[in-house]
């Protein structure tokens, strides 16, 4: 149910991204992998980025999901991403941007994925720079 969920509000919010970029509440980056770490996954392993309000709730604003076969890679986050029409990007000034290395494809965080965070930015950065450096504990 979940999955028919998300492609669905995946097709619905693709015409919305055109609107959400012109608009500026994007942020842009890049996605890395520590060398220490990169024994730790496998290519297959699910890669999540995404972002949160820098106060306050810690539910993603938006969210993509990528490979860890893809890394490093450049990533976009917008509204056309979001997991509520009332939680999205353009809502908010300052965020935080996260990444999680996962190797059962579940969004939750669980002991042993790996992941790494910005500090706050504001929501229209261009270039930040995420790298995956610790361990969920």
């Amino acid at each position: 149910m979940r999955k028919a969920w998300t492609t669905q509000k995946l097709v619905q919010s693709s015409s919305a991204a055109g609107a959400v970029a012109a608009a500026g509440a994007t942020i842009t980056g890049r996605v890395e992998l520590a060398p220490a770490l990169r024994e730790r996954i496998a290519p297959g392993d699910t890669v999540f980025v995404f972002a949160r309000p820098a106060d306050g709730s810690r539910m993603p604003l938006a969210i993509v999901k990528r490979t860890a076969g893809e890394l490093p890679f450049e990533f976009t986050l917008d509204d056309s991403q979001a997991m509520t029409q009332e939680m999205r990007l353009s809502t908010q000034k300052n965020v935080i941007v996260g990444v999680r290395v996962s190797k059962t494809g579940d969004a939750m965080p669980k002991a042993g994925d790996l992941q790494g965070t910005s500090q706050p930015v504001a929501v229209g950065s261009k270039g930040v720079r995420l790298v995956i450096d610790e361990t969920v504990k």
